[in-house]
């Protein structure tokens, strides 16, 4: 047997050497520090038969006798003329496999000198060998885990992110294994969703399940809600093909009531429902059912534990035609509990699972445990459940719906059974590992060379390494520039979403980052369009939270003179502008945790009744000379408004804007003030609503620097500083969608118009965020230097000093 010696500064290094030379299978016989770094023994597993003969004695003889037994007779005659020994079928026999490496030495250790001496036969060998190297690759994997989270930092935080999300320590080590150098917290965990979302397996569409002839039962354990989302898929399948294409059963007659439950769902659906106790009765009444019905069977609920699970199974196997199972999965449930059952029920003997539904998604503090679950059984999502009530709490989600939920940020308490970041910084307390000379020199290179490459100015100064990672580490964290970079990114590998796939991802993301604790915003604006040489006319919105900070683009639209497009569809004639408004809010307020305040400019008497008439919470920007009444007296807003009593709002509420509507935050005292009022129209009721009306004065002489007026719904709350947030909102969200124009009427454009104009909107509310955002001052500054500025950075630079901080993070990132 040769044995190779290699020697590395790390362990991945000296891994990476055993790997090239000997091949991904080569037998690690040692592994030890030495000076300098490590040393791995390590031979070719083809090497093996050369040990066995080294090791092996010649050809087995006659057995000596021992003198008090007499000696064993000979054969009369033949090829063999010696029968084997007791002792020689004894040291023949396979020895048991070691569990660990100590053990696998312990046993040859143990092996008498006789039986050392006898013939070993190659199996024996070859399951010591394997136990070693097994054990010894466990060992190294160990290693190179600890090392990699000792190394990187984000790595660390991820981990523990995810697994308070309820991944198991399993699969974020293969996935983290796979990490590739990222500059923050928020770039990492953006990496993991979409690792998550690449592997979790779903039914792509549900018209691949209900396919006419669908046999369909739903398995698992007692109180996961089998009956319950049995009866929500059979309102699904009477919706599609009605009450003649189902036909229900059931086959517990275990429970007091549960097949009773099943014939009421069964009455209120006009389907039939038949009770079965054993397999006869199952082929029976299956035998009564068309070619094109549709069965659903519910399943008594069994332990994962009991052994009906596997009669179950044979019982449904031996229905006389094939039956489709769905693993019904609690998401409440543990994580181990959840992998017990999924095993039990892979592994029982009846035909292979179709997928799995996921209940009580409502009742479980995180989707993560779930979802790793049907990622490792390989179990395709149908649906979830997300309540009791029948039919409503049934949906069908995608990977990455899927994965946005569990990924939302929880808004319990601190979990009780995840490790925080002390208790990882405890586990990770050992010696750092030596950086190899090659790296090391690398990193003094790019250190050195890197800045003055990107931020050479004037002076001849240029900031430091750690300030342009600092700045790629602050776009990373922020929601709005992350996504901004990620469409970039796809866009330069020619990889565009949709823009009904990129803004349903931004609104989940908004809305998971807007939470639930106080109702977030939604501006619209409408600006004028140049695409490709002809004009027309681009509709947006984007989301803030309640504090004013930008959270992401949401819903576009853009009319060209041959038709309107929308990423619902397009059509030949453009709809008003009432009507785009309208479906711009109805899209955004659905699925929001809480209604959000829906900011606009100007609207009709028509639009503002519609949407005071749907329940919608509304801020409309008007002229001073908009006719109200107070009363049965008429005036216009200015005059109006010099009739409310003004308070002051306070500076926290325009703190995330360097300066709010172009006015310096620190020489601007703002006072606002609300009062009922109502709108008038011929053949209509008047219309409750209420005035806004915000002053911008110089503190230093009360002189007045700006005035806006605004209407309020009833639905809106009675809050004068949130008010005068939207106005201001409104104000900046123009000038954020006056920077993104440029982007979309790029003449080298090839993507379709409306993916365009999600790219075009995200990166203009980044570029104006860069711009205005104190929290952003350091990425500023740096991506002003980049553009040989100083460290001021003018709204007008921000887009190009935005694409600079881009393509920073690509080169720090190769």
């Amino acid at each position: 047997m040769k044995i190779s010696r290699f020697v590395g500064a790390t362990n991945r290094e000296a891994m990476r050497q055993v790997r090239l030379a000997l091949g991904s299978e080569a037998l690690i016989i040692s592994n030890k520090r030495i000076n300098g770094g490590v040393e791995i023994l390590a031979t070719d597993e083809t090497a093996l038969p050369d040990l066995d003969q080294a090791v092996a004695p010649p050809a087995p003889q006659a057995a000596a006798v021992p003198p008090s037994q007499p000696p064993a007779p000979q054969a009369a005659a033949g090829p063999a003329s010696h029968a084997p020994a007791p002792a020689a079928s004894a040291a023949a026999a396979p020895a048991p496999r070691a569990h660990s490496a100590m053990g696998a030495y312990n046993q040859a250790a143990a092996l008498s000198p006789q039986a050392a001496a006898g013939p070993l036969a190659d199996d024996a060998l070859a399951g010591l060998i394997g136990d070693l190297k097994g054990s010894l690759e466990g060992r190294i994997d160990e290693l190179l885990w600890g090392n990699q989270l000792r190394r990187s930092p984000q790595a660390v935080t991820l981990f523990q992110n995810l697994l308070r999300f309820g991944f198991s320590t399993t699969l974020l080590r293969a996935m983290i294994k796979t990490l590739p150098e990222l500059s923050g917290t928020r770039a990492a965990i953006q990496w993991a969703r979409n690792e998550l979302v690449k592997h979790l397996p779903v039914l792509p569409s549900e018209d691949g399940l209900w396919q006419p002839g669908l046999a369909l039962a739903l398995v698992g354990p007692t109180g996961v809600g089998k009956t319950t989302t049995i009866a929500k898929l059979a309102a699904r399948c009477v919706r599609r093909g009605g009450p003649g294409s189902l036909v229900l059963l059931t086959t517990d007659t275990y429970r007091i009531g549960a097949h009773e439950q099943l014939k009421i769902y069964g009455q209120m659906l006009r389907v039939p429902v038949h009770v079965v106790q054993d397999v006869h009765e199952l082929r029976r009444v299956l035998d009564t059912v068309r070619p094109d019905q549709t069965v659903l069977i519910d399943n008594v609920g069994i332990s994962q534990r009991d052994r009906y699970v596997a009669d179950q199974a044979a019982l449904l196997a031996g229905a006389g035609r094939r039956v489709e199972r769905l693993l019904a999965l609690n998401a409440s449930s543990h994580g181990d509990t959840l992998d017990e059952v999924a095993r039990s029920y892979v592994r029982d003997g009846g035909t292979p699972l179709r997928g799995c539904v996921v209940t009580k998604i409502d009742e479980a503090s995180s989707l993560g445990a779930v979802l790793d679950c049907a990622i490792r059984y390989r179990l395709p999502i149908h649906y979830v459940s997300n309540g009791q009530k029948v039919p409503e709490n049934l949906l069908f989600l995608s990977a990455a719906e899927l994965v946005d939920r569990a990924l939302a940020p929880m808004q319990s308490a601190r979990p009780q059974f995840a490790p925080t970041e002390a208790d990882l910084a405890a586990l990770l307390s050992i010696t750092q590992p030596e950086e190899s000379p090659q790296l090391a020199a690398e990193r003094r290179r790019q250190q050195v060379l890197l800045p003055q490459l990107l931020t050479q100015s004037a002076g001849g100064d240029a900031l430091g390494m750690d300030a342009l990672r600092a700045a790629v580490t602050l776009l990373d964290e922020d929601p709005v520039l992350s996504e901004g970079y990620d469409l970039w990114h796809s866009r330069a590998q020619g990889d565009l979403p949709a823009a009904v796939d990129a803004i349903d991802h931004l609104r989940r993301v908004a809305q998971a980052a807007a939470g639930d604790a106080r109702a977030p915003l939604v501006v619209h604006d409408r600006q004028p369009l140049s695409w490709q040489g002809r004009r027309g006319a681009w509709a947006g919105a984007a989301w803030f939270d309640a504090s004013g900070c930008p959270l992401a683009a949401a819903q576009q639209q853009a009319g060209m003179a041959d038709g309107w497009y929308a990423p619902q569809g397009a059509s030949a004639l453009a709809p008003a502008a009432a009507e785009v408004l309208l479906d711009q809010i109805a899209q955004e307020s659905d699925d929001a945790a809480l209604p959000p305040w829906h900011v606009f400019e100007g609207g009709s008497q028509a639009l503002l009744r519609a949407l005071s008439a749907q329940g919608r919470c509304w801020v409309s920007v008007c002229g001073a000379r908009m006719r109200v009444y107070r009363g049965d007296d008429a005036y216009v807003a200015s005059a109006a408004a010099q009739q409310l009593l003004l308070q002051p709002v306070p500076g926290a509420c325009f703190g995330h804007l360097r300066a709010p509507a172009g006015l310096s935050g620190d020489a601007v005292a703002w006072w606002a003030g609300l009062g009922d009022v109502s709108l008038r129209a011929r053949g209509e009721a008047p219309l409750p609503v209420r005035l806004l009306c915000l002053r911008a004065v110089n503190p230093a002489d009360g002189r007045v620097l700006r005035t806006w007026h605004a209407l309020l719904g009833e639905a809106a709350p009675q809050d004068h500083a949130m008010a005068a947030l939207a106005v201001v909102l409104r104000h900046e969200c123009h000038a954020a969608w006056r920077l993104a124009t440029p982007w979309l009427a790029d003449a080298k454009s090839r993507e379709p118009l409306l993916d365009r104009a999600v790219l075009a909107a995200q990166l203009g509310l980044a570029a104006w965020r860069l711009a205005q955002d104190p929290a952003l001052a350091d990425a500023a500054r740096v991506a002003a230097r980049m553009l040989g500025g100083q460290d001021g950075l003018g709204m007008r630079q921000s887009p190009a000093a935005l694409l600079k901080l881009y393509a920073l993070k690509e080169l720090l990132a190769a």
